[in-house]
């Protein structure tokens, strides 16, 4: 469960990376508080037809509007635009504990039909609702500013993220204070804690291999470019022949958002996952060479994934 809150990470980190090149050439604010709501409209708008596309049975209309991870980035970029641009930098750890701890109570909360759906997924169907998973975000952008500061001094970026490892180490330390319990749903502060924790401790070593490599394994690796590149596509592509098309062929079971997923043995799991593996980079290097290229359907797929 660690992928979710490491995608919220780095989507704060992207919208404020985003933010400072464009800041960088010129663009007001309010273009660049559009153009993250743009954005994160588009992806809301994707969760929702990847729900309709693999889940949709023909009678579970309710399950089209399942808030799963797309729509609860898409419409957080929303929400956070203004602060990706506008909010002072010192009130993004404060704002992240508000929503994180805060968070851990929304089910007292009430709103009326798809909103308290949309807030703390009650009711469902809801796997991640804005709180508490809006938390994560906040601490991105704080970290996507910190790169976008001082990725150009070599030296305070070393010691900025060696001292990663202290702030993963005092996250699991604040795990003794905190009831494993407390929160109503999942991520509750504990695993939240947790997972910032390995979040810390996985972005300094793998900051540190590259400093050691420095450049020379960069060649061999470009085929996770092409997928780093992709996420979106390669988010929706996953979900189509995974769920669709695996279901279809008889290899999986189960393709509602009530019904069980898998397959009957370990080696079929593992050999379904390597050619989905294997789809997907094929895919991702496709896509990204065909958008390369100049052209007024490159453009519109720019635009849209």
């Amino acid at each position: 469960m660690l992928a979710a809150p490491i995608f919220l990470l780095l989507v704060g980190v992207s919208m404020a990376l985003a933010t400072h090149a464009r800041r960088a050439r010129g663009a007001p604010a309010r273009q660049l508080v559009e153009q993250s709501v743009r954005r994160g409209l588009i992806i809301a708008l994707w969760g929702y037809a990847v729900n309709l596309l693999v889940f949709f049975n023909g009678d579970n209309w309710r399950d089209v509007f399942a808030l799963d991870v797309l729509q609860c980035i898409g419409i957080g970029m929303v929400l956070f635009a203004p602060i990706a641009v506008c909010a002072p930098t010192l009130s993004l750890l404060p704002l992240a504990v508000i929503l994180g701890w805060g968070g851990q109570y929304a089910d007292r909360l009430w709103l009326p039909g798809y909103a308290g759906t949309v807030l703390n997924g009650r009711p469902d169907i809801a796997y991640f609702p804005l709180l508490p998973w809006l938390g994560y975000l906040p601490i991105g952008i704080l970290a996507g500013r910190a790169l976008a500061r001082w990725r150009s001094d070599v030296k305070t970026l070393d010691r900025l993220m060696w001292g990663l490892p202290p702030i993963g180490l005092i996250c699991w330390g604040m795990l003794v204070f905190i009831p494993p319990t407390l929160g109503y749903r999942h991520p509750r502060l504990a695993f939240m804690l947790f997972s910032l924790g390995v979040i810390a401790w996985l972005a300094a070593g793998l900051y540190g291999w590259g400093r050691i490599v420095n450049g020379r394994l960069v060649s061999r690796f470009n085929w996770l470019r092409y997928m780093g590149r992709e996420t979106l596509m390669l988010y929706i592509l996953h979900h189509l022949v995974g769920f669709r098309l695996m279901y279809w062929a008889g290899w999986v079971r189960g393709r509602s958002w009530r019904g069980q997923y898998g397959v009957l043995n370990i080696p079929a799991a593992t050999g379904l996952l390597a050619v989905l593996v294997c789809i997907m980079l094929v895919s991702a290097w496709a896509w990204s060479r065909w958008k390369a290229r100049p052209g007024v359907w490159q453009q519109r797929a720019n635009l849209w994934l």
